[in-house]
């Protein structure tokens, strides 16, 4: 779930998201950003580098740029924000972001300073505002105290050649366009049938349950902006027919796109926008 003025994923314009993290289960992924969660009700279980790690309310868990991780079970009454960023939106953190890694990327409550629970409610309620010049400032206060409490070593040089991972970031730059199976393989230049097991053995998710489930993550960013409509939307994530992209919505959100923006304009009190 994403905040109405702060649209971002791995390709959007804006370097800061602050917001509501994703409400379902979502699968690996990568991007070239840092990924922050802070779970302040409910369960949550978050892999990072195939290592998964299971949240209590307080908690903070950090996925630093390029690093797979994924949203394994998230309870109904799980809320929390996410924070996504450049590395270089600070440039105060900017090496330790390219160049280092947590030695846990779990932080628990127990763990953390003081002002970090501060520092989380204040941006949990600039959560709520359409647009604030706070932000960076918040955000840098946060990195600041998080890091006193997040020891870090060297990044291994070879973290990011393996073929998994060359994979996911592939997709994660062309998941909107006209991809198949046929067509990823031979962009990385392996057997179709390679590609599937990489999927299948080590995801263990299929080519295109990965695909729909990176496009209708989108598609529930940009139902949150009012600017456009669910046709639009439909080809903004890649889809070529509107019904294909019902389909996909329905089954991933258990819901409708035209039912999943009304409650989140009801939960805002903004008008819900108009087709």
């Amino acid at each position: 779930m994403i905040s109405i003025k702060n649209v971002f994923y791995e390709q959007r314009e804006q370097s800061v998201f602050i917001g509501p993290f994703c409400d379902h289960p979502f699968p690996a992924h990568v991007h070239d950003m840092v990924e922050i969660i802070c779970l302040l009700s409910g369960k949550l279980k978050f892999s990072v580098a195939a290592q998964s790690y299971s949240l209590k309310p307080g908690d903070v868990i950090a996925a630093f740029p390029s690093v797979p991780h994924s949203y394994d079970v998230v309870s109904d009454d799980a809320r929390g924000i996410c924070l996504i960023f450049s590395p270089e939106t600070i440039n105060e953190f900017s090496r330790a972001f390219r160049t280092m890694l947590p030695v846990n990327p779990l932080i628990e409550k127990s763990q953390q300073a003081p002002e970090i629970e501060q520092l989380i409610k204040m941006i949990s309620k600039m959560c709520q505002q359409e647009d604030s010049p706070l932000k960076l400032g918040y955000l840098h206060l946060f990195l600041s105290y998080l890091f006193t409490c997040m020891p870090l070593r060297q990044m291994d040089k070879n973290i990011h050649s393996s073929l998994s991972h060359q994979v996911l970031h592939y997709i994660s730059e062309h998941y909107t366009e006209p991809l198949s199976l046929e067509s990823t393989s031979r962009a990385l230049g392996i057997s179709r049938i390679h590609l599937s097991h990489i999927f299948s053995q080590q995801l263990k998710i299929n080519f295109r349950q990965y695909i729909n489930t990176l496009r209708i993550n989108h598609a529930c960013s940009l139902l949150q902006n009012p600017g456009y409509s669910i046709s639009e939307i439909s080809y903004m994530c890649g889809y070529e027919n509107p019904r294909t992209f019902h389909r996909a919505f329905l089954s991933v959100c258990q819901t409708t796109p035209n039912k999943y923006r009304n409650r989140l304009f009801g939960e805002t009190g903004n008008p819900v926008p108009t087709e």
